[in-house]
């Protein structure tokens, strides 16, 4: 027989009442933290694939963010490109506009005031390029490319002139054309032509010499059996004279002046060249095809003095050894280099040339790339595989323009308006416009609106990218909703479900209580025990 004690009882009481409360603490802490579990152990299978969910969203959440900076960014460059654009822009621009048509020839003004109010507003114009395109996106500059912490352009002054640098290099930096010649070694090759310590040409020289090196076609007297043909004072042909013919000149035959003559006798008279013994007979040579004629001398008709031949030599390069240098033209003729010191490229002026041109082309084909949720993987070689990035490098090279053209002219907007500038700034008061100054001009006139036009396609197609963002950015924050749903259809709990069943719970618990006051007392056996 078991004997009932009220502090049996007291502790069978004591141990279901303790699990109506730690029923109603879970339930409480459901209804709290509206979540179906709260620690790996409850549930691990459904923790573990929650966990992977959260994990993901946080990924999608961190590209969301870089996507939407990026995308900001992209529309303050816009913004900035856009003022720029209406500034230059070759339909509409209010600068342009001030440079074509009729207001050119309206520039020839008597004071000159008209070409210093262009002079002034060009420099501003290049100005504010310069300063909307060094714009800042929060801490960073926008259009530095990769580095956007330091200053884009800079403009310094060099020789008295401003110049446009992009992160420190010169944005008109570009490979120096240099004249070539026939390697001595492989006469089917060509190398550069290089001058030595005196000026003379040498393949193993330091110095480079320029493409835009004039070229003189060599002087080539005119030959009749061997000698040259002179002229005297009375321009006659005359082996003692002081003039030379030279080559080039137009010939008739014998036979069609003599048709000539018997027309009409005295028409051809001062058409030809005579001989010096008599000053009336006309002076017999062979053309090309080995028939008698005589030299017109109305018509190409050219002659140098001797001091003019030398001239010519003097000023032309020679070879190491002395002797004249030649090469041909375009049109094949023989010619003579005539270089100026501006065309005396140092070895080290050529080589810094190279490597800014080098740097600039770097600098301009810089990446910087981000994750915005297009996979961001790399390789088997540990390099990033492009298309699963987005570059957000803005370059402000690539907008504006840089290097030189064929005609060793900027490419540059900033650098073609300061050359403008010039050009109509050097101008005296009073003078008019020279026909070098005012086609020189008209030609960057022409380039500022080529340069314009590539300024406007860059411009236009960053469009592009920035609509890429946008809808990129609604795809991450789709994405971010689903997994949300995902992971919260796991954790979340059903508060209808879990409010009754803490209702419940409490209300079990609190029947327990009321139960334990009412009848349960302890008796005479609970002391005695």
């Amino acid at each position: 027989m078991i004997r009932a004690t009220t502090g049996g009882v007291l502790k069978s009481y004591r141990s279901n009442l303790m699990n109506s409360f730690i029923t109603l603490n879970k339930a409480r802490d459901t209804v709290l933290s509206q979540r179906v579990f709260n620690s790996y152990a409850e549930d691990p299978a459904a923790a573990a694939k929650a966990f992977k969910l959260r994990k993901s969203r946080m990924s999608v959440e961190s590209q969301h963010s870089i996507c939407n900076d990026a995308y900001r960014k992209y529309q303050t460059a816009w913004s900035c490109l856009d003022s720029v654009d209406k500034l230059i822009d070759t339909d509409n621009g209010k600068a342009l506009s001030t440079l074509k048509g009729t207001t050119l020839k309206m520039l020839n003004d008597p004071t000159g005031d008209a070409r210093e109010q262009l002079a002034e507003a060009l420099d501003q114009m290049s100005e504010t390029i310069v300063q909307t395109l060094n714009q800042k996106y929060g801490d960073n500059f926008i259009f530095a490319g990769a580095d956007g912490h330091n200053v884009p352009f800079e403009v310094r002054q060099v020789d008295g002139k401003n110049k446009l640098f992009y992160r420190g290099v010169d944005v008109d930096a570009a490979v120096p054309e240099t004249m070539k010649m026939a390697d001595p070694a492989d006469p089917t090759k060509q190398i550069d032509i290089k001058l030595n310590a005196a000026g003379e040409i040498d393949p193993a020289g330091t110095s480079y010499l320029s493409a835009d090196a004039q070229l003189v076609k060599v002087p080539k007297p005119a030959m009749n059996g061997g000698a040259e043909i002179r002229l005297n004072a009375d321009g006659h042909v005359d082996p003692a004279g002081t003039t030379v013919l030279m080559e080039g000149y137009t010939t008739i035959t014998k036979a069609d002046y003599d048709a000539l003559v018997q027309v009409d006798p005295t028409a051809p008279e001062t058409k030809v060249l005579k001989d010096g013994a008599d000053g009336t007979t006309p002076y017999m040579v062979k053309d090309k095809d080995g028939n008698d004629a005589y030299i017109i001398i109305e018509d190409n008709f050219k002659t140098m003095t001797d001091d003019e031949i030398q001239a010519v030599e003097d000023s032309a390069l020679k070879n190491a050894d002395g002797t004249l240098y030649t090469t041909t033209d375009a049109d094949g003729n023989e010619c003579y280099i005539v270089a100026s010191d501006d065309n005396i490229i140092s070895e080290a002026k050529y080589e810094k040339a190279c490597s800014d041109a080098e740097k600039l082309e770097y600098l301009a084909n810089e990446k910087y790339f981000v994750d915005i949720g297009l996979g961001f993987q790399e390789n088997n070689k540990g390099n990033l595989i492009e298309s699963s990035g987005f570059n957000a490098s803005l370059i402000g090279l690539n907008f504006v323009g840089y290097g030189k053209d064929g005609d060793g002219d900027p490419k540059n907007i900033y650098s073609i308006v300061q050359k403008m500038k010039d050009i109509a700034g050097k101008i005296k008061e009073g003078e008019k416009w020279s026909d070098s100054d005012y086609n020189e001009f008209n030609g960057l006139v022409k380039k500022l609106e080529g340069a314009s036009s590539e300024f406007k396609t860059a411009y236009t197609n960053m469009d592009a990218s920035t609509t890429k963002l946008k809808n990129n950015l609604s795809l991450l924050e789709e994405n971010f909703y689903n997994l949300q749903e995902q992971y919260a259809d796991i954790e979340d709990a059903d508060m209808v479900e879990s409010i009754t069943s803490f209702i419940w719970a409490q209300y079990c618990y609190n029947a327990a209580l009321k139960v334990g006051n009412n009848i349960l007392s302890e008796s005479l056996m609970d002391y005695l025990n």
